[in-house]
């Protein structure tokens, strides 16, 4: 479900780019964004989940020095995590709080005052804190996993999104969506107590951003 999100943000996008008109103009963008996020973990073997929301906030700054092309690079502070569902027993969530580092491709397309920008690239993510919520009362239903640290503090992956913008006198104002991907397990492959052999992180954001033009 999370990939044909992606995948139809990317067709929406590179269709709106192809259809694009007008003059161009060098530009440099500088900006605050801020929204929520709904993740979950893509488990192998597969664990029942449900999404958890979270906060992200960050500053963007992008450079588009081509036709409708350019480049940005982000710094956020992300939420992320799972909810594990366990049938009639209980509901166990793991709570992440990460510095993300996206640098994207950026296509960008429109009117002077009114534009859709998609961008996608890889990013990086540096853990700060986990918190984990147990609410299952029999100890003996607790999974391996749990009460045990995440010993991977980095995570890399792919992220892309779309986003509709508004330039005014005042600052550009924006809308956008995105969808994360990591291709780095979370647990890694050798622990003896446990076993994933996969624990990918994935992550869908909505969220608003003001910037000032240059």
């Amino acid at each position: 479900m999370l990939k044909r999100i992606l995948i139809l943000l990317l067709c929406l996008s590179f269709k709106t780019f192809l259809g694009a008109q007008g003059s161009f103009e060098p530009s440099t963008h500088i900006g605050v964004h801020g929204g929520v996020n709904l993740s979950v973990m893509s488990f192998k073997p597969a664990i029942k989940q449900g999404f958890i929301s979270s906060r992200e906030f960050g500053i963007v700054f992008r450079h588009v020095s081509e036709p409708n092309i350019g480049l940005q690079f982000e710094v956020n502070v992300a939420g992320k995590g799972w909810k594990e569902i366990i049938d009639s027993v209980g509901t166990y969530t793991r709570r992440l709080e990460t510095v993300d580092v996206p640098l994207m491709a950026a296509f960008i397309a429109g009117s002077r005052r009114l534009r859709f920008a998609f961008t996608i690239g890889p990013y990086v993510s540096y853990l700060r804190l986990e918190k984990e919520t147990i609410k299952i009362p029999d100890v003996d239903q607790y999974r391996p996993h749990y009460l045990k640290p995440l010993v991977r503090n980095w995570e890399f992956g792919f992220t892309g999104g779309a986003a509709v913008e508004v330039h005014t006198k005042i600052g550009g104002f924006a809308v956008r969506a995105s969808y994360r991907h990591a291709l780095t397990n979370l647990f890694p492959l050798d622990i003896d107590e446990f076993y994933f052999s996969g624990s990918r992180q994935q992550v869908i954001h909505i969220g608003a951003m003001y910037f000032v033009t240059f």
